[in-house]
């Protein structure tokens, strides 16, 4: 098992909570951010996907107008608990710089997307143990916040806590076979984009997929989402299939791509969320 590090040491910021609703200011910190870490992001993780099903009315009652895709009044969401284990970014003179390697553990983070009606993805919370990297996705417009997580791997199981205020997310997970049989499968679509995924802010992002060395089946044997939020009032069980991508690389756009992006969002009405 890997040993956490913080990105402390890359990078120091100043965080302002009486300024957190000053557009203007979040919006300079961001700038100031990405002239130093400058996208296009290329990220290296250990992830489990795996799916649950939550009640669709909290849904419409917190994101009013998103058309959430319901099932018998159920709504799907796929979430990924995964460790961060290298970030690649340009630095000011244009030259790709790295942080972390596959033997190190920069963060860990939990995302939690709802299925919509169009093959589009909906993040209404993402929770993340790196500050680095959430400023680098409020940049982005996601609804990034800090968060107590763990992340345990062995060769054969995944384990992962995250709390958010008094409630607690866990899944442990058996993987089975090698996976190496069918990553050469998947590797056929690779390089490839994933779906969109838009965001209470507005924006939206389509992330690349560049390679995944292993694609494991997962039993999960125990877990659930848990979240202090107004769309989630109580605990859902996750389902009891996942899928394990160890050593995944994924690239995050350029910033102008995902604010131009962004734009043709409000050509109609933008999200607003309840909380």
């Amino acid at each position: 098992m890997s040993t956490q590090r913080s990105d402390d040491e890359a990078v120091t910021l100043d965080r302002s909570r009486a300024s957190q609703g000053d557009g203007d200011q979040e919006s300079g910190r961001a700038s100031d951010l990405f002239a130093h870490y400058a996208p296009p992001f290329d990220l290296t993780s250990d992830i489990l996907f795996v799916l649950a099903l939550c009640p669709t009315t909290p849904l419409h009652q917190a994101f009013p107008g998103v058309p959430f895709l319901s099932l018998v009044g159920h709504t799907p969401l796929l979430l990924w608990f995964s460790r961060i284990t290298q970030m690649c970014y340009h630095d000011t003179v244009g030259a790709q710089q790295c942080i972390g390697d596959t033997m190190t553990v920069l963060y860990n983070e939990l995302n939690v997307v709802v299925f919509l009606r169009q093959r589009t993805l909906f993040a209404p919370s993402i929770y993340a143990t790196s500050e680095l990297t959430i400023q680098v996705g409020q940049g982005y417009g996601m609804p990034k916040q800090l968060t107590t997580m763990q992340v345990q791997v062995g060769d054969k199981w995944f384990r992962s806590q995250v709390r958010d205020g008094t409630r607690q997310s866990v899944v442990r997970a058996r993987l089975l076979g090698s996976g190496k049989g069918a990553a050469k499968l998947v590797s056929r679509w690779l390089p490839g984009f994933t779906w969109p995924v838009r965001f209470p802010s507005g924006s939206r992002i389509r992330a690349l997929i560049e390679e995944t060395p292993r694609v494991q089946l997962a039993h999960v044997q125990a877990g659930q989402l848990a979240l202090e939020a107004e769309w989630l009032p109580q605990a859902v069980t996750l389902l009891p299939v996942g899928i394990y991508l160890p050593g995944l690389r994924m690239q995050l756009p350029a910033r102008r791509e995902t604010f131009s992006i962004a734009l043709s969002c409000f050509s109609s009405p933008p999200f607003h969320g309840g909380g």
